[in-house]
């Protein structure tokens, strides 16, 4: 990928970013105005959901703060965010929803939620890390480009590997995002957890969350290609 094709996919992602993070702004916001039409709590629907799908062992806490919802597999635990926890909006109610489906998945052994909590630990350690190691491999090759050592280049395919660690977390992760939505759409249909009318707004919002990692993912890979660029082909730089 030459420099100029990679200036022109980086601005479409940026852009494309800043709409999507705009858009669920708005949606969050909206969503939280709502009352949910069953007028349950965010904690009330996480303990039905999990009830449901026969998950037990699960507890749900108060995490200080906004957009620190999370399900934590190794405590065992759902954290809701003070917009969420005990609230009984649509937001809340979608956003507890979506944090529960990720404990079905753990419950269930979900095989790419399994690969992405294996991944995860290395993952943000990979993608600062492998650029780096690329941009190395490219100035030992051309200190060395009198060489017949492929020692560059070598290093510099390690770092992509590296990198391509993190790139195949992202790739993981959006379909388990997109899945743990549906799960909760679903219930929230099937439970009415939410009114009819509030149903496909519910369903946007959650549409609205998933695109943030087709973006981290879209990010991902735009990275990788021009690492690839920039490490070029072997003895490249010869003369």
């Amino acid at each position: 990928m030459g420099y100029f094709a990679y200036l022109i996919g980086a601005v479409i992602v940026f852009v494309w970013s800043m709409i999507v993070q705009a858009n669920l702004k708005s949606k969050m916001q909206k969503g939280a105005q709502m009352r949910a039409g069953s007028g349950k709590t965010a904690n009330q629907v996480v303990e039905e959901m999990l009830r449901a799908h026969d998950v037990t062992g699960i507890t749900v806490e108060h995490k200080p703060g906004n957009l620190t919802d999370c399900y934590s597999p190794k405590e065992g635990k759902i954290y809701l965010s003070d917009t969420t926890y005990g609230q009984s909006s649509v937001t809340a109610i979608a956003v507890a929803a979506h944090e529960a489906g990720h404990a079905v998945q753990d419950h269930e052994n979900m095989l790419l939620y399994e690969v992405r909590q294996f991944l995860a630990p290395a993952a943000g350690i990979a993608s600062r890390v492998g650029p780096y190691i690329v941009i190395a491999g490219v100035l030992i090759s051309a200190y060395a480009q009198n060489s017949s050592s492929d020692i560059g280049y070598t290093i510099g395919t390690i770092g992509i590997l590296v990198y391509f660690v993190a790139f195949l977390f992202y790739l993981v992760m959006l379909p388990v995002e997109r899945n743990a939505s549906n799960r909760a759409f679903k219930d929230m249909k099937e439970f009415g957890w939410v009114a009819d009318d509030q149903l496909s707004f519910a369903r946007t919002a959650l549409r609205a969350a998933g695109d943030t990692y087709a973006v981290a993912l879209a990010s991902s890979a735009i990275t990788l290609l021009r690492l690839l660029a920039i490490r070029g082909g072997r003895g490249g730089r010869r003369r």
